[in-house]
C-alpha cells in the first residue's frame, strides 16, 4: 500500500531524533564552554560544530519535503556569520 503524501515513516522519525540529539548535545557543550570560560579557539570550534549539526539537521528536515522553520535558518545564519568573523 503506497504512503499517504505528508506521512513521515518511523525511520525517517529516527534519523531527525538523532539529528536533534546531536544540535542539543552541540548547544550543551558549547553552553558548557561559556559558563567554563573557555578559550576563543575552542569556542570557535565548539560553534563550528553546533552549526555542522544544525545544518545536518536543517538538511534532513529538506529531505523529508518539509518547509525548515525561520528560527532554524536564522540561528544557521547566525553561526554562520560569527564563524566568518
Amino acid at each position: 500500500m503506497p504512503e499517504r503524501r505528508g506521512t513521515v515513516r518511523a525511520s525517517d522519525r529516527e534519523c531527525l531524533g538523532a539529528c536533534l540529539q546531536e544540535v542539543s548535545l552541540a548547544r550543551a557543550r558549547l553552553g558548557a564552554a561559556h559558563r567554563d570560560g573557555v578559550r576563543s579557539s575552542v569556542e570557535c570550534s565548539l560553534r563550528a560544530d553546533l552549526l555542522s549539526a544544525l545544518e545536518g539537521f536543517a538538511a534532513q528536515i529538506a529531505v523529508l519535503g518539509a518547509p525548515v522553520p525561520y528560527r532554524l535558518r536564522t540561528e544557521i545564519e547566525l553561526y554562520r556569520r560569527l564563524g566568518s568573523a
